[in-house]
């Protein structure tokens, strides 16, 4: 046992001793890089703050700033005063549209606001109408998408009049997102499917596109037999700016 002893120190404690020290090197490299991420991600928060105090000090001032303008343009009958200041609050109060709406009231209140100075900010907010109008319809359009599904039943038949529906639209509405997709015989199993003829599924709201797509769909002759039908979904499952199509026989 002596000897066991000894051979074990001799030949087995160097190793040991190197492995063990190299295990607690790693294990403190470890502690380290999470402490330096850490440290990175305090360093990060505290940079963050910072810069929104500022931004918020930024903010503050500027309303200080505009408020000061807004009461020295109605303390005169100064019409190109009160225009100018009038633009100001228009342009650099626009990511606070709560604030600059009291300003401008305050300022149009006055007594002494000239009336040109009303008339323009009548002709601001009708600018202003205008170009929200523009670019809700056209966020609106980019956001419809419309789905032309062949059933898996009858692919071979099914799927090139459902690519010739997919190119007749991608070419009249570009900035439709138009996708092609298959519907498995699984999937059409289930309730709310059993797709048995060609059909377009819409909303409400959806009802004159859907008329005018199977309009056009009928002018292409892409079915020889039987059109789209039009079906109209339940507003409870209701899926905003979505139209879907179903390809099931000629």
């Amino acid at each position: 046992m002596k000897k066991f002893l000894e051979d074990l120190n001799k030949y087995y404690s160097t190793p040991l001793i190197a492995i063990a020290g190299g295990l607690l090197g790693l294990y403190f490299m470890v502690i380290k890089d999470n402490l330096a991420i850490e440290a990175s991600e305090i360093k990060n928060a505290v940079d963050r703050i910072d810069s929104e105090l500022r931004e918020r000090e930024f903010s503050n001032a500027l309303k200080i700033q505009m408020y000061q303008e807004v009461k020295a343009a109605i303390s005169q009958n100064d019409p190109k005063l009160q225009n100018a200041v009038l633009l100001l609050v228009n342009e650099l109060l626009a990511d606070d549209p709560l604030f600059k709406d009291k300003l401008i009231t305050v300022l149009l209140a006055s007594p002494n606001t000239n009336e040109i100075v009303i008339k323009e900010q009548k002709a601001i907010e009708v600018k202003n109408r205008e170009y929200l109008d523009k670019e809700v319809s056209k966020s609106v359009t980019e956001r419809v998408t419309i789905d032309v599904f062949y059933l898996e039943d009858i692919m071979n038949e099914a799927r090139p009049r459902a690519q010739a529906i997919v190119n007749v639209l991608s070419s009249e509405y570009p900035d439709y997102r138009i996708r092609l997709r298959l519907l498995p015989r699984a999937v059409n199993a289930r309730s709310g499917y059993r797709i048995d003829e060609n059909q377009i599924r819409f909303e409400q709201a959806e009802k004159a596109l859907a008329i005018r797509l199977a309009a056009l769909i009928k002018d292409k002759n892409i079915f020889q037999l039987e059109q789209l039908r039009l079906n109209e979904i339940n507003p409870q499952k209701a899926t905003p700016n979505y139209i879907s199509m179903f390809v099931r026989n000629m």
